[in-house]
């Protein structure tokens, strides 16, 4: 966790100094509807290219990105998994369904830093079973939250899980047909959202700091 704290630092820094240099650029965009530049969640493009730039010169950063690598590069080797939800936190498909969500993430911040499509074809495999594997889910088998998801036992988690994975998809974005975003927002990401939002709103118009996590998702 310390690592993807680490890597994430270093990432926001470079974003917040280009994001206060393009502010009025940005602002404009968004007035006209012509700012929908991709990735612009985590990364920007101008802040790909100061991280690419200092490669090499921030040690904490270059080991975390190593570490990243590792991970990813072991779970291309050895497939994924991606398992109908059954079980409570700890369980196996609690665990895997977080385990994926973090290396779709590291993955898309491999392929805009690294400019490697190994890394955007991992994110859209899995991201296509999991678009394939929603539409199937009922409400979690398990009873005990107020607000229970669909790939988790609460809300809660599965707004972390697609928190994550927003971010690798807009990495991935560009590397991406037009049919197959959009058949990854109608069948995955949109329903994703309505579930957390307008079917359980006693999770997400709760003022409280578990439900930021909702309302970011």
């Amino acid at each position: 966790m310390k690592k993807l704290f680490s890597i994430i630092a270093v990432v926001l820094f470079f974003w917040s100094c280009d994001n206060e240099a393009n502010k009025t650029t940005n602002m404009d965009e968004t007035i006209t509807g012509s700012g929908s530049q991709h990735p612009g969640l985590i990364l920007t493009k101008d802040g790909i290219k100061d991280i690419r730039a200092n490669l090499g010169s921030i040690p904490i950063f270059d080991e975390t990105l190593a570490n990243y690598k590792g991970d990813v590069d072991e779970a291309i080797e050895n497939g994924f998994d991606v398992p109908v939800p059954k079980d409570y936190s700890g369980g196996y498909t609690h665990e895997k369904h977080k385990s994926n969500y973090r290396l779709m993430h590291q993955a898309g911040l491999l392929y805009q830093i690294l400019d490697d499509e190994q890394y955007a074809r991992f994110v859209k495999d899995l991201l296509f079973e999991y678009a394939d594997l929603y539409p199937t889910l009922p409400i979690h088998p398990k009873p005990r939250s107020y607000a229970r998801g669909k790939l988790f036992w609460q809300c809660l988690n599965d707004s972390n899980w697609l928190v994550y994975t927003s971010q690798a998809y807009d990495c991935i974005y560009n590397y991406l047909s037009d049919e197959e975003r959009n058949t990854l927002e109608s069948n995955l990401f949109r329903p994703f959202a309505d579930h957390i939002s307008k079917d359980s709103p006693q999770f997400f118009n709760r003022v409280h700091n578990l439900s930021t996590w909702g309302n970011v998702a």
